[in-house]
């Protein structure tokens, strides 16, 4: 028998405080939700919430009520893109068919660029729409590349790759320069990566093990948000000791104190616009240089070559100081890297090389110099770091610049399938256009196939029609490139200059096998095409001393002699925006973001043999400095 006891007034007065809680905690739910769910009212507050169908709805309705025929063009502008970004293909081809290309300025054709992409890869798988639209370059408009790396965001999520999708969206944090599209952003990266978590997909995951430490951070992060803790004050030094872990972490903004009421004990990290570089650039603290290459594995003949330039370099150097440190970065991460540097008290440091590690170590607050081997993906704001490579997107400018400067105002383009062949073409479509030139019509061929008639003859039937073409530019390696030029003679297309980059000419003479390139004009280094007794007598010094790196592999030889010119002249004085001098490959020219442009040879294949046309000049790149300034603000 149960025996029933009457509860006390205490009891009573607890169960009711506690219901009387509980109904107000559940009102505060029932709030928040019905706050979060409410519809933005701004097109602005719908972006930063990832909302673009309310966006695009805002926009077309404000631009309906709008007197202002300008204000009201620019927001229904502002409605196709929108709805581009929403995946709303009907309504972004309605409203942005009525807007010219001719029309737009170069900032606005960018962003009308990428919004007819975003439409025509609606219901594209996601594994394809990724190949179909690549990361950005460092060069790229914030307002396009950080669409770009939402929109690649979105199809990682689509393919439940959530790590790579959280990726995608730090990046996008790199280009938004709008502080409450920012933090949408960080809430954004915070909310993925408790879906992370839940799936399975935490720091210490095989899915995280190749990503960035800001990345590993917030998984980190949401790994401590979905913990059952004992108290508060155990959850807060959990806090500390991921602080401590991932300092100056974007969460420190505003994640923090938002999602977790805490405050964070380092200063809130400080975020510089894309392309802008803040503060003075830090000084080497001492004469010691240190190259780091990956000088095993994959990359280790490439790693030789730029070594071995690097040191022949110095050795002719008479006031360089003791002989370089030399890391062998196949193993090492940029962290590692950083610390074995600083602990042999480095005043510069040379490399990494590859692409991850050049971009994590441009992330690393570091007090030494450096002269990244690669170009990162996203924009560089850390002064004094610093990126030199051998980029074909620089060689497809420098084709456009110097075709632009010869009156040629009218091109073909044909180049590989691919995302190689797709960022060369942009790269030259971009520079061309700024200088006035017009595409034709560009097609792509399979570099794999022997055959390229069909690209070939749909060009020079654009041509035809289309009223001609000054020249055509091609994209390729030497045996692509023999066969097109060969292919264009077939067609009667002889008298139609061909040019190209570098890439075509295997860097040594061979007139059997290049009779098929005659007349075909490209770009490359002076170490490679230029002609004089100092150049011939420093390449057989370099063949003599370092044998087959010198001789088989010069552009990359010649890339470790700069870097090592680019070292001594940080040593002397230091690298400002728009140094200018000469190197072997190329003039270099420090871009304000602290990248390193080239400027190079101009060439043509005579008997089967190059022939220097022209060296690259220091006025050639002051003339093309006032050029780029005056018409296009975002080239880099």
């Amino acid at each position: 028998m149960t025996i029933y006891k009457k509860p006390s007034l205490g009891v009573l007065a607890l169960l009711l405080f506690a219901l009387t809680m509980a109904g107000c905690a559940q009102q505060l739910r029932d709030a928040q939700s019905r706050d979060s769910a409410a519809p933005a009212t701004s097109p602005e507050q719908a972006i930063a919430q990832g909302d673009y169908a309310r966006a695009a709805q805002l926009y077309a309705q404000a631009s309906a009520s709008e007197s202002n025929p300008d204000r009201s063009r620019q927001l229904r502008f502002e409605a196709g893109l929108a709805a581009a970004q929403a995946s709303d293909a009907q309504m972004a081809k309605q409203i942005l068919s009525s807007f010219p290309p001719s029309t737009l300025n170069d900032l606005e054709r960018a962003r009308y660029e990428l919004a007819r992409r975003e439409v025509n890869l609606v219901g594209t798988p996601p594994a394809s729409a990724l190949e179909q639209l690549p990361p950005p370059s460092s060069g790229t408009p914030p307002a396009v590349a950080e669409r770009v790396w939402e929109k690649r965001a979105q199809l990682y999520f689509q393919q439940n790759d959530l790590i790579a999708g959280i990726n995608a969206l730090v990046q996008r944090g790199v280009w938004l320069v709008d502080d409450r599209m920012l933090r949408g952003n960080d809430d954004a990266i915070y909310s993925k990566s408790l879906d992370a978590i839940t799936a399975g997909q935490g720091p210490q995951s095989p899915a995280a093990q190749n990503a960035d430490k800001t990345t590993v951070g917030w998984l980190a992060l949401a790994e401590i948000g979905q913990r059952r803790w004992n108290s508060r004050n155990e959850r807060d030094r959990a806090l500390a000791a991921w602080e401590e872990r991932f300092p100056q972490h974007p969460a420190t903004r505003a994640v923090l104190r938002e999602r977790f009421d805490y405050r964070p004990r380092t200063s809130p990290v400080e975020r510089n616009r894309p392309g802008q570089r803040f503060g003075q650039a830090p000084r080497p603290q001492s004469d010691t240089v240190a190259l780091a290459l990956p000088l095993t594995g994959q990359f280790a003949n490439a790693a030789e070559a730029i070594r071995d330039g690097f040191l022949f370099a110095y050795e002719h150097d008479s006031s360089a100081p003791s002989r370089p440190i030399i890391y062998d970065t196949n193993t090492m991460s940029a962290n590692e890297l950083l610390r074995r540097a600083q602990s042999d008290r480095v005043g510069i440091l040379v490399g990494p090389l590859d692409k991850p590690k050049v971009a994590e170590m441009a992330r690393l607050n570091s007090p030494i110099p450096t002269i990244g081997l690669n170009y990162s993906d996203t924009p560089n704001t850390r002064a004094g770091f610093y990126q030199f490579a051998l980029a074909p997107e620089d060689e497809a400018r420098e084709v456009a610049r110097q075709t632009a400067d010869k009156g040629r105002r009218r091109a073909l383009a044909l180049v590989p399938s691919g995302d190689w062949g797709r960022r060369v073409f942009t790269a030259f479509r971009e520079a061309f256009e700024s200088r006035g030139g017009q595409i034709v019509d560009q097609a792509t061929y399979e570099p794999s196939e022997p055959d390229h008639r069909d690209p070939i003859q749909r060009l020079l039937q654009s041509s035809r029609s289309g009223g001609g073409a000054d020249f055509i530019f091609v994209a390729g390696q030497p045996d692509q490139a023999r066969l097109i030029r060969s292919q264009l003679r077939f067609y009667r297309a002889r008298r139609l200059p061909m040019v190209t980059t570098s890439h075509a000419y295997t860097g040594t003479p061979d007139p059997g096998n290049d009779i098929d390139l005659n007349g075909v004009e490209f770009v490359d280094m002076p170490w490679v095409v230029g002609e004089g007794d100092f150049l011939d007598t420093r390449r057989g010094e370099a063949e003599q001393a370092y044998g087959a790196t010198a001789k088989h592999y010069k552009r990359l030889f010649a890339m470790g002699m700069d870097a090592w010119k680019l070292t001594d002249r940080i040593a002397e004085q230091g690298l400002q925006p728009n140094d200018l001098f000469e190197g072997m490959s190329g003039v270099l020219k420090v871009n304000p973001d602290g990248t390193i442009r080239r400027y190079l040879a101009w060439a043509v294949f005579r008997d089967g043999e190059p022939q220097l046309m022209a060296m690259p000049s220091i006025n050639d790149a002051r003339n093309d400095q006032a050029t780029s300034n005056s018409q296009d603000p975002w080239a880099r």
